[in-house]
């Protein structure tokens, strides 16, 4: 922001001494026909002119033998008179003599036009010179005398003033609060009322655009999402009552001047019971969490409740060892951070490699609202995966951001193709020619997932011959034991791709893996994730596996280009049931 008089005398202390010093010594005052344009403000030369709607910047001419001087301002704004302080009421000093032009050579202006507002510093002179600044600006010459013009453009950034406006579950409009309204509590008599059912929605939807906010924040009373900074919130009610909305604040920071704007939401809401039975709500799922709790959600909130543990049947099966079995549940409570959730502990473990469901079949779970938990199930739980294993050693690797100058290795720190065996022609040297590169989504106009970059294949337009081949060379890094792993990766198939499929070869121990990425099973011109399941009946010994593209893989492949790019490869631990 703008430093005030302080610094623009230490620039003019500054700006005098190198001018007295540039004359000879036995000299002590300026030639007669001495002419020269030049200025200070209190903005350091490196600081853009930007302030608040209030603020003020100082001027001074400190140009010698002009024949007239002229600071020229914007309705609106004002001069002030000098001796203020930076605590001081500056519309106090304002110099009501003045309108818009002084001819002063100290200018202290109060900006209070938002927007854009320039200042003109407007001196004449008898003979033709130049402002030698950074940027030169010349005189002209209008009626016998050489003008030059100076005009500083200052950002003025005015109030915030939130605008906001509110929909019901149906999307009809319930109050639209624009930027000039002013909100006050002595109003709340006035203020509509809505009626919500348990567990349905308002929307509340960020309008404000003065002046020039970069952020918000939504205090919504009793809403399931009590606080959020999203410009569009969808705000469940659950608790019965009548209450007020809340507040809305808008907010400005980064590169703009700080500052702040709240408005009361002048609505308030009556949550009712809800007509709609009390179910199991599907759009959040029945999941596990890392340590095997299984959550899920209701819809509306609950009451609090004690021993329904016999109330639900948790099935678990594993194909792999022939396991079916029903496993007790030894705690099922609302969860800690959400009283629309139910949480169960079982009394068993359980694995990602088991199917597990879930039922309930009880009458004591009710919602704050006094309905009771209908019957659901079985619902299948989504096991938790583990954690991505080439997170965080191998993360750039394996989204194929860690790049290099090298086209030996297709661009890619970590993968290996060869020089002649990478390219169309054997030369090696035409990158459009190469089988496998990385690339980036901005310079190249490669498809990419996520992230900045990619590898593609493409063929020549004659179709695959033979097999070209992708080593990835870090893969022993991982130091992954004997067991069975989930792979993913996201593919992107270029329309017009008629191939069958690649093949993922493991070096040791010798581990073939076919990825089918038929027309009929992967769609073409989007990226989709695609997955494998690896079995290593010892732990990997080599550094690294292989994409292989090969003909004896895509008989539809052979006459025609074949593209396609893959991004962000995963591998996720299986966990096998002992």
């Amino acid at each position: 922001m703008i430093t005030k008089m302080k610094n623009l005398r230490y620039l003019i202390i500054v700006f005098t001494l190198i001018f007295v010093y540039s004359y000879d010594d036995e000299s002590d005052a300026l030639p007669p026909s001495f002419q020269d344009a030049t200025w200070v403000t209190n903005v350091r030369p490196s600081d853009d002119y930007v302030i608040v709607k209030g603020e003020d910047i100082s001027f001074r001419d400190l140009s010698q033998g002009a024949l007239t001087h002229q600071f020229i301002i914007e309705e609106g704004n004002h001069f002030l008179y000098s001796g203020y302080k930076n605590n001081d009421s500056l519309p106090l000093f304002i110099n009501k003599n003045l309108g818009t032009v002084s001819i002063d050579k100290d200018a202290h202006v109060l900006f209070l036009n938002q927007g854009i507002n320039k200042v003109t510093l407007r001196n004449t002179f008898k003979d033709s010179i130049s402002y030698k600044g950074a940027v030169v600006i010349p005189a002209f010459k209008e009626n016998d005398v050489w003008v030059i013009e100076k005009t500083w453009e200052i950002d003025v950034f005015g109030d915030l003033l939130p605008a906001f406006k509110v929909l019901d579950k149906n999307g009809d409009e319930i109050i639209n609060v624009t930027a000039t309204d002013e909100v006050s509590r002595k109003d709340e008599d006035t203020w509509p009322v809505i009626n919500v059912e348990a567990g349905d929605a308002l929307t509340y939807i960020d309008l404000t655009t003065e002046d020039r906010p970069t952020g918000r924040n939504w205090s919504l009373t009793r809403a399931k999402t009590s606080t959020t900074t999203d410009s569009i919130v969808s705000a469940g009610y659950f608790s019965l009552g009548t209450f007020t909305a809340g507040t809305f604040t808008s907010s400005r920071g980064g590169d703009f001047p700080v500052g702040r704007g709240s408005k009361i939401i002048p609505l308030k809401i009556n949550v009712v019971p809800s007509s709609q039975p009390f179910v199991y709500n599907a759009d959040g799922g029945m999941l596990e969490s890392p340590d095997e709790v299984i959550t899920f959600g209701v819809t509306g909130e609950l009451v609090p409740f004690t021993g329904e543990e016999s109330s639900f049947t948790v099935n678990v099966k594993n194909a792999d060892n022939g396991f079916d079995k029903d496993i007790a549940v030894t705690s099922a409570k609302i969860n800690a951070d959400d009283a629309t959730k139910i949480d169960l502990k079982l009394a068993e473990p359980i694995y990602n490699s088991d199917v597990v469901t879930v039922s309930y079949a009880g009458s004591g779970i009710k919602s704050v609202d006094t309905r009771d938990l209908l019957a659901f199930g079985p619902i299948e739980v989504s096991m938790d995966e583990g954690f991505n294993l080439f997170v965080p050693a191998l993360e750039s690797y394996a989204s194929i951001e860690d790049g290099s100058s090298n086209v030996w290795g297709a661009y890619c720190n970590g993968c290996w193709v060869g020089k002649p065996t990478n390219s169309h022609d054997g030369d090696g040297n035409a990158t459009e020619n190469f089988y496998f590169t990385r690339g980036m989504a901005t310079a190249d106009n490669y498809q990419v997932s996520d992230g900045d970059a990619s590898m593609r294949y493409i063929s020549p337009s004659t179709g695959i011959t033979g097999g070209r081949t992708i080593q990835f060379t870090k893969f022993k890094n991982l130091d992954l034991p004997a067991g069975r792993y989930k792979m993913r990766m996201d593919v992107f198939m270029v329309a017009g791709n008629t191939m069958s499929g690649i093949n993922m070869w493991f070096k040791g121990p010798n581990v073939n893996a076919f990825w089918d990425l038929s027309p009929g099973t992967v769609a073409r011109d989007e990226f989709v994730t695609v997955e494998n399941v690896i079995d290593f009946s010892v732990s990997p010994t080599s550094d690294r596996f292989d994409i292989q593209v090969r003909d004896i893989d895509n008989p539809n492949g052979l006459s025609s280009t074949q593209e396609f790019y893959f991004d962000n490869l995963v591998i996720l631990p299986i966990e096998l049931r002992p």
